[in-house]
């Protein structure tokens, strides 16, 4: 029997709007940044912020380009992945929550693109 659990839940708000990435002939792959505060405050009473890279396949990568917007508060559900690639002769790796579905926490207007205006 494996005692192997990766699942991780997210809470933060979008830091810009999901890139749309078409991959092979079906494959969609949405990319997002989640803006998470750390949970204990410093000295001068701020927190600390971790921008946490996020990626979803197929409908709901379509969801997200539907749904979500920058500043978008989102609870986000998934595993955690970390991939290695060679980039410039180095090794690179790359840390990133994969996520299974989301949750908006909160409806913002989505802005319409042509005159800066919010849809109602």
């Amino acid at each position: 029997m494996a005692f192997n659990y990766n699942h991780c839940t997210l809470v933060g708000r979008l830091t810009k709007d999901p890139e749309i990435f078409h991959i092979a002939e079906h494959k969609i792959k949405s990319v997002l940044t989640l803006a998470v505060d750390r949970p204990y405050r410093k000295d001068d009473g701020g927190t600390d912020t971790d921008f946490i890279p996020v990626c979803m396949w197929g409908p709901t990568a379509e969801r997200s380009q539907k749904l979500l917007s920058k500043g978008s508060p989102v609870l986000a559900y998934g595993s955690v992945q970390v991939r290695n690639f060679e980039k410039d002769g180095a090794m690179q790796w790359r840390t990133e929550i994969v996520a299974d579905n989301f949750q908006l926490l909160e409806r913002l207007p989505k802005r319409n693109e042509d005159d800066n205006t919010s849809l109602n």
